[in-house]
């Protein structure tokens, strides 16, 4: 039997064979071309359709308003237009309601945008009551036109067989789907949806696979077993043009963008445990390049996007959750407290990264640093849904250092006493009872746990929607004693009052708590557990006899901080509070105009206790040391935001923003210490037991932003995109005559894809040009009050007495004011192969001017120093990013990759050639280890370069050197050629800029089972191991590293270690120490599983994700050190790339389940 198949059949066919929606859109609405070349010729105002078929009419709708309009053949056919003309000017839902209310059809607007045909609800009811779907019926041949080389193609099928299936299929929130195409893999028999989602198919038999397409959706395969339900939940096609991106107040879609937004994929995020978002970012996104400045539980991270601006101001970027705008540093200045880490990255929905002037002038005087743009979760209309998500885990060191054992320590402790005329300490017989002695990395080091337990709840109606969530998540540090647990709620809220009246509020609540070892220190600082593993020697043991810590050695001239008693009975707890949210209101003035009125806060509460014991040196010589710290910060935020969006004509759309904003922050710290306490029971928790009190110290600082902004976005045809804003910022921090700055931005697309030339083209689908150009602004890091004139406390001698007094200590600057940056940025996106391809590349160059300075003056002020606006700093570079679906359908695999290089030079420091940074604290020569320099990039290394050893006392004599006494001693170059060895002989020895900055992601999955590796790496950049100059320093008191098994001796003169001594020899911040970073790592591999279809309905469950996951495990690297991704500095620019103590990152293995209801 012949039967011809309804269009939408033919229409889902071509969905599932590859041929894509586009196509299939087409045929759907059959004669669009020759209706189009009709309308062409000149936009009416209104439209004549008497009694012309409603089918031609609603074709000719779907050609002005310019979306899609679905139906079925036999749904509109026999019906007449009716013989009033339509008003052109007038929404598209009015003109459907005047064509299908008297016939009783109906039409529902689908989230993809288009708009979906219905039959009376009666005729819905029959259709369902009969033995066969619809679909299958037998009609009237259908004829297809508009394409050329289908025209007058019929298409037949089968007879059906006996075995039926029947189903709903759903959204992402359990949303019904009406006009889903299902389709017999193979084969030209299929169907769609009802209104209600329902579907009825006869198919030939058991083990056939169905195909489920929809416009905007992922299509989904389903294997037909025995059963004869099936239901199916289709997810959002994120790679669609139509997908949305959050930029600055407000959202565009993807196809619409001007500026450079890279939009970070959530559900790649959450494949990584973390205690924060910022380090699950790392090499997600082209251009951001992250560095994690401590390995410990909740530490910091340093955050460049697109280089650093500032020599001494800030360079990390603005972040914005749900709309309130935060810098991450703390209620305080303190480094080790990372603000991100109060946020459960679990509740993040989506992550922009605003990098060009473009998209961040719209936050004036905080946006040249980039913006970090983030929205939590918020429930939808729909099926309530709850989930739990839970994985526990296991972390290690990733490698230990390397150095001697006790055998080895013992021998070169001999040879540095006979190099020296001196007799050997130990005997042969000792030396060889010591044996390998104690590792006091594994004694500090631990495997430690991490767990991470979350628990949410979302829904609602129509009018009322809601999320809630909370969660725990403890993570144990490697280094024994320190650990990071966290304990976060959130809850969103919307509700429409009115068609026109809409309110909610955001709400998060937190509570952290860190205890930190003491790590990641200034070279030579003492009480750092990790450089004092290394350090001291492996013959001796942990305890004494008596059970106390041993701290020294009769036989060695030292005393040292014991690793075991640093790392357990060390105290540095910070407890946090963070409570941040807003409460908002939308009107809906007019339609296409909205108001929306917000008032937000951020609070943190934070509390520091440390106490330092006598088990350890540095706390015996203090009788025990404690210290408080307390800080509260609050920071109000009130917005006022007026937005208007109309398409005229149908041709140009404009979308334009109002607003005024104003935000205020007052922190309030104050500090207590104490010591020479009676016994370590006490420590922090009483002050007063401490019979040494030292002079507290308390302060109140505030400012206060008052901001107006513009922006309109404006599109003619989709082709044509221009946007343009302007910011005005008013701040309290900078001088009378400069307190305000205006920050206008602009920008140009044009999609050359939609042009005519471009729209046969079958390899690119897609292709838009962009060009940018604005100017943006910093404020930060420079206090609250630089501009002003400040007084400060200052002892001085009042009749023989030293009395304290108030005093002036910072000079005023009336024309103080931002730095500011512009930035001019070129890029193109484009998309291969109906998107199956796509690509975005930019090049940029930004250029930061008026840099906040601490500079010199004259000593006739009174003062030794002022802040003022002088220099600039150059940043230029190229993005790549490429995503490729390369294999679809039962096996899938997709593949993720970024690239950048940015090019960073000082061009000026107010005319001075340089200034130094990064002093080597408490190492004899105290001299500064790094230098910012006109012409080169900032963090670079400043030092002398090493010249082998020398191996005769005439190379002694020939150049002096006060370091160098006898062969064996290294020898440094004579930059200067004066026959001298001394400050002038210093130059740059490296530099802590990476050249490239990537990573690469690639995702494989078949039949539920998913694996996901993630690479990511950086090349090029220098780190300067200052590990390296305490363990090559060849001294006879303190361990060493395993190279000085190499070391200089008479027979052994080919080697560039020099001779052990009992004094210290020449040793300086040198080419020795500099080594490259580069690195490669495998930072995250995930083999996940989703349970099926058919297993979900029998547990009643709507999602089992099930996963091991391996982090950090690899890492391709020549770095000597424990970890190339280190930061001793932190967010400091002019000292990057630098290592000391660090707190080394750790490898993880875990399992995971997620568990939706």
């Amino acid at each position: 039997m012949r039967k011809s198949i309804p269009l939408a059949l033919v229409t889902g066919w071509l969905l599932s064979v590859g041929y894509g929606p586009t196509l299939a859109q087409t045929l759907a609405f059959a004669r669009t071309t020759q209706l189009t070349n009709k309308n062409q010729a000149g936009k009416e105002t209104s439209l004549a359709i008497a009694h012309q078929p409603l089918k031609q009419t609603l074709l000719q709708l779907k050609e002005h308003y310019g979306v899609d309009i679905l139906f079925e053949e036999s749904v509109v056919a026999r019906h007449l237009s009716p013989l009033e003309p339509l008003d052109l000017t007038v929404r598209l839902e009015a003109n459907l309601n005047l064509l299908l209310k008297p016939y009783g059809l109906r039409f529902k607007k689908m989230r993809s945008g288009a708009y979906l045909i219905l039959p009376p609800k009666n005729a819905e009811k029959t259709a369902a009551s009969q033995p066969e779907p619809t679909t299958m019926a037998a009609t009237a041949p259908v004829p297809i036109v508009g394409l050329a080389n289908l025209q007058g193609v019929q298409m037949t099928e089968s007879a059906p067989t006996d075995v039926r299936v029947s189903g709903r299929v759903t959204g992402e929130i359990g949303e019904a789907l009406p006009g889903v195409s299902v389709v017999v893999k193979g084969s030209p028999r299929g169907t769609t949806t009802d209104s209600q989602g329902r579907y009825q198919i006869n198919v030939p038999n058991e083990g056939v696979t169905l195909v489920f397409s929809f416009v905007g959706y992922v299509s989904q395969e389903q294997v037909v077993g025995n059963q004869s339900t099936l239901d199916v939940k289709l997810q959002p096609d994120t790679k669609s043009l139509n997908e949305v991106v959050v930029v600055g107040y407000g959202q565009v879609k993807k196809s619409d963008l001007t500026g450079a937004v890279a939009s970070v994929p959530v559900e790649e995020i959450r494949k990584v445990a973390v205690t924060s978002l910022d380090q699950a970012l790392q090499g997600r996104a082209a251009g951001v390049q992250i560095t994690q400045n401590s390995g410990a539980p909740g530490g910091t991270t340093s955050i460049r996007i697109r280089g650093g601006n500032s020599i001494q101001g800030d360079n990390e970027p603005l972040y914005v959750i749900d709309g309130i705008p935060f810098k991450n540093d703390g209620a305080s200045s303190g480094g080790n407290f990372n603000v991100l880490s109060t946020l459960n990255p679990s509740d993040i929905e989506s992550i922009s990264v605003l990098k060009d002037a473009s998209s961040t002038a719209i936050y004036g005087s905080r946006g040249s640093n980039g913006v970090v743009i983030i929205t939590t979760k918020r429930g939808k209309a729909g099926k309530s849904t709850i989930n739990f998500e839970t994985y526990y885990g296991i972390q290690q060191v990733r490698r230990k250092y390397p150095v001697l054992n006790g055998r080895e320590y013992a021998q070169f402790v001999n040879d540095a006493n006979t190099n020296e005329g001196r007799p050997a300490v130990y005997s042969q017989a000792q030396v060889d009872a010591f044996g390998q002695g104690t590792d006091w990395q594994d004694e500090i080091f631990q495997q430690a746990p991490m767990a991470n337990y979350q628990l949410s709840f979302s829904g609602g109606d129509e009018k009322t929607q809601y999320a809630i969530a909370g969660g725990y998540f403890k993570q144990g540090g490697i280094i024994v004693n320190s650990d990071f647990d966290r304990y976060s709620f959130r809850t969103n809220l919307d509700r429409k009052l009115t068609n026109r009246i809409k309110i909610g509020n955001s709400l998060t609540i937190n509570r952290t708590v860190t205890n930190q070892a003491r790590s990641d220190g200034d070279l030579g600082s003492a009480g750092l557990v990790t450089i004092a593993a290394l350090q001291f020697p492996p013959i001796l043991p942990v305890r004494n006899a008596d059970g106390t810590y041993l701290l020294t050695d009769p036989a060695l001239p030292f005393t040292a901080d014991n690793p075991v008693a640093l790392a357990r009975d060390n105290k540095n707890r910070t407890t946090a509070y963070r409570i941040f949210g807003n409460v908002f209101g939308d009107y809906q003035i007019i339609d296409g105009l909205n108001l929306r009125v917000s008032l937000g806060m951020d609070g943190i509460l934070q509390k520091q206790d440390s106490y330092l014991p006598r088990s350890v040196s540095s706390g015996l010589a203090q009788g025990g040391a404690a210290s408080i710290f307390n800080s509260q910060s609050v920071t109000w935020l009130n917005e006022n935001l007026l937005t208007y969006t109309r398409t005229f004509n149908s041709v140009h759309n404009v979308t334009a923003l109002l607003g005024y904003t104003q935000q205020a922050n007052r922190t309030e710290t104050s500090q207590a210490q104490a010591r020479n306490f009676v016994n370590d029971n006490l420590g922090s928790s009483n002050l007063a037991s401490g019979s040494v009190p030292l002079t507290p110290s308390s302060g109140i600082g505030t400012w206060g932003l008052q901001s107006y902004l513009a922006r309109i976005n404006y599109g003619y045809k989709d082709k044509y995109l221009l946007t343009a804003s302007f910011r005005s910022d008013g701040s309290s921090r900078f001088g009378a005559n400069k307190q305000y700055g205006y920050f206008p931005s602009a920008a140009l697309a044009w999609r050359v894809s939609e042009e005519g030339f471009m729209k046969n083209n079958r390899v690119v689908n897609d292709l838009k040009l962009r060009a940018t150009y604005g100017s943006t602004g910093n404020q930060d890091g420079v206090g609250n009050y630089p501009a002003y004139s400040l007084l400060g406390t200052q002892n001085y001698v009042f009749g023989n007495t030293v009395s304290t007094g108030l005093g002036p200590n910072q000079i005023a600057n009336p024309d103080l004011s931002w730095e500011t940056t512009t930035q001019a940025d070129l890029g193109v996106d484009v998309g291969f192969l109906n998107n199956r391809i796509t690509l975005t590349a930019d090049v940029y160059l930004k250029r930061t001017k008026d840099l906040l300075l601490n500079v010199t003056v004259p000593s006739t002020s009174g003062f030794s120093s002022a802040i003022k606006n002088l220099g600039k700093v150059e940043n230029k570079g190229v993005e790549l990013s490429i995503s490729s679906r390369n294999i679809d359908g039962a096996f899938k695999w997709s593949t993720d990759v970024n690239f950048a290089l940015n090019r960073n030079k000082v061009l000026d420091i107010g005319g001075t050639p340089q200034i130094f940074a990064g002093s080597v604290a408490n190492i004899g020569q105290g001299l500064n280890s790094g230098i910012i320099r006109v012409g080169e990039p900032l963090g670079s290394f400043f030092g002398y370069v090493t010249n082998g050893l020398y191996q005769t006392t005439d190379e002694l004599t020939a150049l002096a050197d006060p370091q160098a006494r006898k062969p064996g001693d290294r020898k440094y170059l004579d930059l200067n050629g004066d026959k001298k060895i001394d400050d002038n002989d210093r130059t740059i020895i490296g530099r802590a800029q990476p050249k490239f900055i990537g990573g690469i992601s690639n995702t494989f999955s078949y039949k539920g089972v998913e694996l996901t590796a993630f690479f990511q790496g950086v090349y090029g950049n220098n780190i300067l191991n200052a590990n390296r100059y305490e363990l090559e320093y060849l001294n006879a008191t303190t361990n060493q590293d395993r190279d000085v098994l190499n070391r200089w001796t008479p027979t052994n003169t080919n080697t560039d270690i020099p001779r052990a001594s009992t004094t210290r020899p020449a040793n300086r911040v040198s080419t020795r120490q500099i080594e490259d970073g580069s690195y490669l790592r495998l930072k995250n591999i995930q083999l996940a599983y989703n349970l099926p279809a058919s297993a979900l309905k029998t547990l009643k469950i709507q999602s089992l994700r099930v996963y091991a996951t391996a982090q950090n495990y690899l890492t391709w690297t020549s770095y000597s050190g424990y970890d190339p991704e280190v930061n001793r500095f932190g967010q400091d620019s002019r000292s990057q790339g630098f290592d000391y103590a660090s707190y080394p990152a750790a490898k993880t293995i875990l399992f995971g389940l997620n568990v939706g209801f």
